[in-house]
């Protein structure tokens, strides 16, 4: 199996050479993969990063290529956002490097938030030159969202709808579970996918296919309500509630009808929280769990409150302590990124993070405030971002890409929308 998956990885990796918005297409298509890994000589490879590092081999690649010849001139390269991360991953050195282990501390900054940085950052911002190669990835993520639709609804087939508490669940197929094992995983991407649908339905003219997404936007809602995840619930009530927000500002006789559907909305909820709070009273166990992986987090800022006990640390503070092995099993990572940075990282790493989410914030608000709602995809595309990243005060895909390719697709569509907006302005010689 692994000669094979070196041999499937060079082929790849010779396409994707020849066009690096190929592996660029791939990345968007199997964003939410997570259940699948390749093992290569000692290291294990998620699906979707060892198409993300094929790819990002591929892309210098070319680019050396292209350089030898003196027909093709190279675009310059781009770093975006790389002030706000650069103070995060001097935090990780520093971190690091007292940490009691200090390699195996570089090695997961480096394999987590520097590669996060590389393959889903700054990787999309030097393929995406187009606007039609945007849309394009765009295009592939809506498919991908569209897919954990699918069979997130097909996971139904085999609970008992009337002696045991269903939900929409992780989808198994011969034992592997594609978009993750837990249906945590399943609302996480479902939280950024519905308003990516809403994106595309501003790529369509034609009516009856603009309904057509309208009914894949309620699936994709309902499938949310369905996953019975709480982040999940949070996140898409402050999702809406902002989008209703913008679109009701000036459209006073929409108020009624929206308040209407409120109402319905809130008929149809207590049944659910009723069913929901029969989940929580049976599995108080996760409750648990997270409190106390959140009290070893204070902890363990409290022993080191500057730089924390190192990057990838949080899981081996977490196997020390006697009261979580005892009570939930094998350690685990910390569901929240404030917990794990604290820990891992300090008040240094803390500060830093929180910089670059304040930046993404303020760039989301005037990006809205400036193009909202002469340019529509604008409000759906950051609330499709701002749901990902909230999502992770309360999950464990701070550092992954189903998180971030979205965030610099939206930062990309923006400069684009300015460019061409310089353009039309511009005034003539």
């Amino acid at each position: 199996m692994e000669v094979l998956t070196i041999f499937l990885s060079i082929v790849l990796f010779i396409i994707i050479s020849l066009n690096p918005k190929n592996g660029l297409y791939l990345m968007a298509l199997f964003l939410p993969v997570l259940g699948i890994d390749f093992y290569i000589r000692g290291f294990i490879f998620p699906f979707i990063d060892l198409i993300a590092l094929i790819t990002l081999l591929a892309f210098i690649f070319n680019r050396f290529f292209i350089s030898q010849s003196k027909k093709i001139k190279l675009t310059p390269i781009k770093w975006p956002l790389i002030w706000p991360f650069a103070f995060f991953f001097l935090a990780n050195i520093i971190s690091s490097l007292l940490s009691l282990n200090p390699g195996a501390s570089l090695y997961y900054f480096v394999r987590w938030p520097l590669f996060l940085y590389f393959a889903y950052i700054f990787l999309p911002a030097n393929i995406i030159d187009s606007v039609k190669t945007l849309k394009k990835t765009i295009i592939f993520i809506f498919i991908g969202a569209t897919a954990v639709l699918f069979f997130s609804y097909l996971s139904l087939i085999g609970q008992d709808i009337n002696n045991e508490f269903f939900r929409l669940n992780a989808w198994s197929f011969n034992g592997i579970f594609p978009f993750g094992n837990n249906h945590n995983l399943i609302a996480e991407f479902l939280n950024v996918g519905i308003f990516f649908i809403l994106i595309i339905k501003e790529f369509i003219k034609e009516q009856r296919k603009r309904r057509f997404i309208n009914l894949i936007f309620i699936l994709t809602a309902i499938a949310i309500i369905l996953t019975f995840s709480r982040t999940a619930w949070i996140t898409l009530v402050i999702q809406l509630s902002i989008y209703f927000f913008y679109n009701l500002k000036k459209k006073q006789k929409e108020k009624r009808n929206i308040i209407i559907l409120v109402l319905i909305g809130i008929i149809i909820a207590i049944p659910l929280t009723w069913r929901m709070s029969i989940l929580q009273a049976n599995n108080s166990g996760s409750t648990a769990s997270r409190v106390l992986l959140s009290e070893i987090a204070l902890k363990a800022w409290q022993e080191k409150p500057l730089f924390g006990h190192g990057s990838g640390e949080f899981i081996n503070l977490v196997a020390e302590d006697i009261r979580f092995t005892a009570n939930h099993g094998a350690p685990m990572d910390s569901h929240g990124f404030i917990q794990k940075i604290a820990a891992e990282n300090g008040l240094f790493g803390l500060l830093s993070w929180f910089f670059i989410l304040i930046y993404l914030a303020r760039f989301a608000f005037f990006a809205v405030k400036k193009y909202y709602p002469k340019v529509k995809w604008v409000l759906p595309f950051a609330l499709a971002v701002g749901g990902g990243i909230f999502f992770q005060l309360f999950n464990t895909s701070y550092y992954k890409g189903k998180v971030w390719l979205p965030l610099i697709l939206f930062i990309i569509a923006i400069e684009i929308s300015e460019k061409k907006q310089e353009k039309k302005y511009a005034p003539e010689n």
